[in-house]
């Protein structure tokens, strides 16, 4: 969002436009352009824009460059800011065409608000307040929110006043108009500190200008001379290498200096406010990093930090909630700073031990817990903008061992050095935030009630805070909110944006780089957690898609507890998308698993479950009912039912195949032993077939089909209870063995052992293949038979 206030009362700013003949330089080359227009914040997202972007101004994400002020001549303005942007580092012009425009200087120093509480809104840093009794008093509030801006754009270290020779030697009316300039200029900046340097424009090496009129010159200009340059229209090459060395130093001059006035009041005023302390070291922070003094703007920075943590639980000058979000608003804005200046200085481990200790630093400090929603939003963020701080950042991982791998307070693994750990808890904090706010809402009915009523709330001139934006007849003015309406207008702004999309997107980055990273483990986690927000969304496909990359994992390293969990998502995946065998087979594997949610004294754990519910015995059984139910009934025709949502037909029978590897081996273990370790053609063996199934309750079995290799030995085991009906996957032959049985039912964890006589036609090995459970008109399970001996290994 664009701050009002800057559209409104930036006079600057309108007329600047309003004059085409005047061209503003674009930022140095370390800055990037800021994107035009706005998008939503959800679309944004969508398309993978940088939160940096989006929340933070291009002039605190870039290092500020030196700016000047050319004034006169502006046929050799493109040439000279060309040439200044060229420099290392650059330098920034604001082009002026004559001296005409030099009211817009002033206009750039006013803090010009249109509001009836101005007073409150005084900085004290100003010069028509430095002497004044109530400089201490803190002021409206801690940073001004277009300082920064302010001074890379339109506050200039340095104005350089350009003059035709002929007009310094020419006739006394040229003459005294350069000396009225000269003197309005002064006038304009001398009270700011701003340094000035004359530029003599000669159109040839023959120009003579004489020495008391250059005497009178430097006089009226209260110059030294090397501040008085000469530039030749014939030499320009020549003659810019030293406009851009003058211009460079004085820059640096102005910084230097105006940083020192505010340290000066640092030391001098004991008295002076937290408020006043934050904003003083920042500004000295922000000079430094005009003059490139990286140590000492990383120096003022924290100091800035730690002082304005010192002002939690004890400022009063805003309400409860506002004064929170002021304070960690800024506390963010300076993390940025400090973290960016470590990271680019390739201090990889430093920045890592400062998040932590930003973290640690304000991870308690929730304020209201009725609205904790903004606190975990605020923490999701800082987890967000550091991830992508490391992936831009040019500070790598070569070797964790060799890295500074934290303190005794603050111990750290090699995860914390990727933007992955970093995506996954950012995307972990929006959750939380997710779920506060969805509990609000839940629980109040003013919440549910807050609309688009709160447009009208805007930035504030200070970072962190808020105003209300008023129409007074032409005019806008700032009014003060309570803390009731900031929290309707925070609220109506959270209802706005899905955080699912937002969480997904992170997630997908976290997954992707733990996946690079060859870290399974968290990878499958966020595939699991992406899965979950594509499940709350009432998307099943993309849901299924991720939860699969979970279950995978989890079936080959035995997480069964975790895969239980991943399995209920999955199945109701699988009834959402009408694919009744994924859902057979996923209730099936589900309640085979050997693994409870009880603790040792049979109590449930407490925690919160998904849809497959709590492991426990009961559940187990409600599944397998659930499950036989539908796959056996006696029923032709079953239409839908609100229990299934599945459509069944006789004529769609299911069938399932189940291998070595296979994820449903505990549902029917098959086993086969033969009694003669020699097995003669034509001559009886005996075989004892042994089932066992972990499923919950007992499963009664219509009939079974052993099939061989030597198809003339397959034989039927038939439930004397049952019809014999033939199942579509049969191998066994018309006028094959039928072996009766008075019943067939399967008790769980117990093997059923049957022993049967078989005669073989052939010579040669002679093994069994699998076993066939029919167990309804429509549901059949093929075991591949196992040996004993295979088992046992």
């Amino acid at each position: 969002m664009s701050s009002p206030i800057r559209d409104t009362t930036s006079e600057l700013g309108r007329r600047i436009q309003a004059l085409s003949s005047i061209k503003t330089q674009p930022q140095g080359v370390m800055a990037g352009s800021a994107p035009e227009g706005t998008q939503k914040k959800l679309n944004q997202v969508l398309e993978g824009s940088k939160m940096m972007e989006e929340e933070y101004p291009e002039e605190l994400r870039t290092p500020p460059v030196s700016l000047v002020a050319l004034f006169g001549c502006a046929e050799l303005h493109s040439s000279i800011t060309n040439h200044l942007h060229s420099q290392q580092p650059p330098i920034n012009a604001l082009a002026f065409p004559d001296f005409s425009h030099l009211p817009l200087l002033l206009l750039a120093h006013r803090d010009v608000i249109n509001n009836p509480t101005s007073s409150s809104f005084r900085d004290p840093l100003s010069s028509d307040s430095s002497s004044s009794p109530s400089a201490a008093v803190p002021s409206g509030g801690i940073l001004k929110r277009d300082w920064l801006l302010k001074h890379r754009t339109k506050v200039p270290a340095l104005v350089a006043a350009f003059f035709p020779s002929n007009h310094i030697s020419g006739d006394p009316t040229q003459w005294l108009q350069v000396c009225s300039n000269l003197d309005t200029l002064k006038s304009v900046i001398r009270p700011k500190n701003i340094k000035l340097v004359v530029v003599v424009v000669q159109s040839s090496p023959h120009e003579v200008i004489s020495e008391d009129r250059l005497l009178a010159l430097r006089k009226r200009a209260e110059l030294d001379s090397k501040y008085v340059l000469f530039l030749n229209h014939s030499e320009l090459p020549l003659s810019l290498p030293r406009i851009a060395s003058a211009f460079s130093d004085l820059a640096l001059s102005y910084y230097r200096e105006e940083a020192r006035r505010i340290k000066s009041r640092i030391e001098k005023r004991s008295s002076t406010s937290l408020d006043l302390i934050v904003r003083y070291c920042f500004k000295v922070a922000v000079y430094a990093e005009f003059r490139r003094d990286w140590g000492e703007a990383l120096k003022f920075y924290e100091d800035a930090y730690h002082s304005l943590h010192e002002m939690i639980g004890t400022s009063t000058r805003l309400p409860p909630i506002q004064r929170l979000v002021e304070i960690k608003t800024i506390a963010e804005q300076l993390h940025f700073k400090i973290s960016t200046l470590l990271l680019h200085g390739g201090k990889l481990s430093e920045a890592v031990i400062w998040f932590h200790q930003h973290k640690s630093s304000y991870d308690k400090v929730v304020g209201s817990t009725e609205y904790n929603f903004l606190h975990w939003e605020w923490m999701s963020r800082q987890f967000l903008v550091f991830a992508e701080l490391l992936e831009t950042s040019s500070a790598t991982v070569q070797n964790f061992s060799s890295l500074n791998q934290g303190t005794a307070e603050i111990p750290l693994t090699e995860f914390e050095f990727y933007p992955a750990y970093y995506y996954q808890l950012a995307a972990h904090y929006l959750q939380n935030k997710k779920s506060a706010l969805e509990l609000l809402l839940s629980m109040s009915v003013a919440a549910q009630q807050i609309g688009g009523s709160s447009e009208s709330i805007t930035p504030s001139v200070y970072v962190g805070q808020f105003s209300q934006l008023r129409e007074k007849g032409e005019a806008l003015t700032l009014h003060f909110i309570t803390d009731e309406e900031y929290i309707r207008y925070a609220i109506s702004e959270a209802k706005r944006f899905q955080g699912s999309f937002e969480i997904v997107a992170w997630l997908k980055k976290s997954y992707e780089s733990f996946t690079n990273l060859k870290s399974r483990r968290m990878a499958a986690f966020c595939a699991f957690e992406i899965a979950r927000e594509y499940f709350g969304l009432s998307d099943p496909s993309n849901a299924k898609f991720f939860f699969d990359i979970a279950a995978n994992l989890y079936r080959q390293e035995g997480w069964v507890s975790l895969l239980w969990e991943v399995l209920g998502y999955l199945r109701e995946c699988s009834r959402n998308l009408g694919a009744l065998k994924a859902f057979v087979e996923l209730s099936l594997e589900m309640v085979a698993l050997p693994v409870t949610s009880c603790d040792d004294f049979g109590n449930l754990r407490d925690k919160t479950y998904g849809p497959g519910g709590p492991a426990t015995v009961s559940r187990r059984e409600s599944i397998h009912r659930e499950v036989f139910t539908l796959m056996c009934r006696e029923t032709e025709l079953i239409s839908s039912t609100e229990e299934s949502g599945f459509k069944l037909a006789s004529d769609s029978p299911l069938h399932l195949e189940i291998d070595l590897v296979s994820p449903l081996r505990p549902v029917l273990l098959a086993s086969v032993a033969f009694h003669e370790q020699m097995i003669k053609p034509r001559a009886l063996c005996s075989i004892t077939l042994s089932l066992l199934s972990h499923l919950p309750l007992p499963v009664e079995i219509d009939h079974l089909e052993v099939q061989f290799n030597q198809s003339t030995c397959n034989f039927v085991v038939r439930n004397s209870q049952k019809p014999l009906v033939a199942s579509p996957s049969s191998t066994v032959q018309s006028g094959s063995q039928v072996e009766n049985e008075q019943s067939l039912v399967l008790v769980p964890n117990n093997w059923l052992r049957l022993t049967y006589a078989i005669k073989p036609e052939q010579s040669g090995k002679l093994e069994c293949l699998s076993v066939l459970a029919k167990l309804g008109p429509r549901f059949t399970i093929c075991s591949r038979a196992e040996s004993p001996a295979a088992m046992e290994d």
